[in-house]
């Protein structure tokens, strides 16, 4: 099923526009460092140094996402479909039949487990259904574009979401509990969806 699930998006989904738009979404330079940037921006704007330190507290948790999936990669020792079976997987912008990377270890996606875990933790401090819902929906897609581009089994990619869900629930519930700005910015988000 596994296998049968990443031939299905890897090769049937093949489109020049999709392989555009997944390699710009899966990139970190390109995509998320510049993501985190207007994170930055708007949460200073929104909530002045209650949202910089907002911020801090995001990448902190991406941090310890990234180092939590590296630790669990390193345990399960779970190729990623591009080094275990290159001959079968579409790789843009790679030679064909070619192992991909340097690191061939694929369980679980990181890329996955931090932008679910960002898209929980942001959620649960907004509190509203619009940010909810691009957040996950951001998230997916790029769950989806590790898949497409063959660097993940959709198995990996769904224990990175599952991680990375439970992580940014825990980063939000212990900055609300123990963070007194975090809890300025809910209350203050709060207070802006009931007024009328």
């Amino acid at each position: 099923m596994d296998e049968t699930l990443l031939l299905w998006i890897n090769q049937d989904w093949a489109h020049p526009a999709l392989d555009a738009f997944f390699h710009w979404i899966s990139q970190r330079a390109s995509f998320s460092f510049p993501l985190l940037g207007l994170f930055l921006i708007f949460y200073s704007w929104r909530f002045k140094h209650d949202g910089a330190k907002l911020w801090l507290v995001l990448v902190l948790m991406i941090g310890v996402g990234d180092g939590l999936g590296n630790i669990i990669k390193h345990s399960t020792d779970q190729l990623r479909p591009c080094s275990a079976q290159p001959e079968l997987v579409r790789q843009i912008g790679s030679p064909p039949n070619t192992p991909c990377g340097s690191a061939p270890n694929g369980m679980p996606s990181n890329h996955a487990l931090n932008f679910f875990a960002t898209a929980m933790f942001l959620s649960w401090m907004m509190r509203s259904w619009a940010w909810s819902a691009s957040l996950f929906t951001l998230a997916l897609l790029v769950g989806i574009s590790r898949i497409y581009l063959g660097k993940h089994y959709p198995s990996q990619v769904l224990a990175g979401a599952t991680i990375g869900t439970l992580l940014g629930f825990l980063g939000a519930w212990i900055g609300l509990k123990y963070l007194g700005f975090m809890q300025r910015i809910q209350a203050q988000t709060i207070l802006r969806t009931i007024k009328p």
